[in-house]
């Protein structure tokens, strides 16, 4: 299985009142192409320092992070924008779109800006309806989005990060808004797309979505103090077909019980 990403030595320094903050401290990593990765750790741990740091959205102080064969951290400012637009996908818990724009017009707005050749652009439509299609939300394509609920929302965010076919999905607490029921159908899309190959790393601290996913690793004040491999969310075990409830209820068990010897 090839790399989808590495991270060597990886840290971030904050100054504030000229105080040095290490937030992140050699941090190493990788993940694998198709894996799902979860980011568990407490408040303040460096979760999402490390999911902005490694995404090129913030600047390491240090260190080196290799997207595919490419390395990003030394890249400027406008090939690192390149990268994050062409092969980079993202999912907030906070929902950005632009309230000018249409449901499926915020959805295509990162294909359009990725190409300048118009003859793309009904490509790009038919993919917008394709990936709406799926995720059923075909019906809110001309709405606005003060007219859609958070679940349909968020399914059009995730359309968004997938418009540009990304090699792999960055994800912050992307069902942190959601009642439960939305939460549920959300992870169920992102666990389908991670089945038809799409790389994930997806910081939460709701244990019901770290065990829909593949991997997690604990960070704890600005390091990866160990990973727990789930493997696949899979009905299936030893050729018995359980009930996927059931299948979560005991990988959260086994999440849990390793956070607790993990001193969470």
């Amino acid at each position: 299985m090839a790399t989808a990403l590495k991270v060597t030595d990886l840290c971030k320094t904050y100054i504030t009142n000229k105080r040095q903050n290490n937030v992140l401290k050699n941090v190493n990593f990788q993940i694998e192409e198709g894996e799902m990765v979860a980011i568990m750790g407490p408040s303040g741990s460096g979760k999402s320092t490390l999911l902005y740091s490694v995404s090129g959205m913030d600047r390491a102080t240090a260190g080196t992070v290799v997207l595919g064969d490419m390395e990003i951290t030394n890249l400027s400012e406008k090939d690192l924008a390149d990268a994050r637009l062409k092969y980079m996908g993202f999912i907030f818990q906070q929902m950005h779109m632009l309230k000018n724009l249409s449901v499926m017009d915020n959805i295509i707005l990162p294909a359009y800006e990725a190409t300048k050749d118009k003859d793309e652009r009904k490509k790009i439509d038919d993919n917008c309806k394709k990936l709406m299609h799926r995720l059923e939300i075909s019906e809110i394509a001309d709405n606005d989005i003060t007219e859609v609920s958070g679940g349909q929302l968020q399914r059009a965010c995730i359309c968004r990060s997938l418009i540009n076919n990304p090699k792999i999905i960055f994800a912050d607490e992307p069902t942190g808004a959601l009642n439960r029921s939305a939460s549920d159908e959300v992870m169920s899309i992102l666990n389908s797309l991670n089945d038809d190959g799409t790389t994930m790393m997806i910081v939460t601290h709701d244990m019901k979505v770290a065990a829909k996913c593949s991997k997690v690793m604990y960070i704890v004040d600005g390091n990866i103090k160990g990973e727990l491999s789930l493997g696949k969310l899979s009905t299936e075990d030893n050729g018995t077909v359980k009930d996927i409830k059931t299948v979560v209820k005991e990988r959260e068990k086994k999440i849990n019980n390793w956070l607790s010897d993990m001193g969470w």
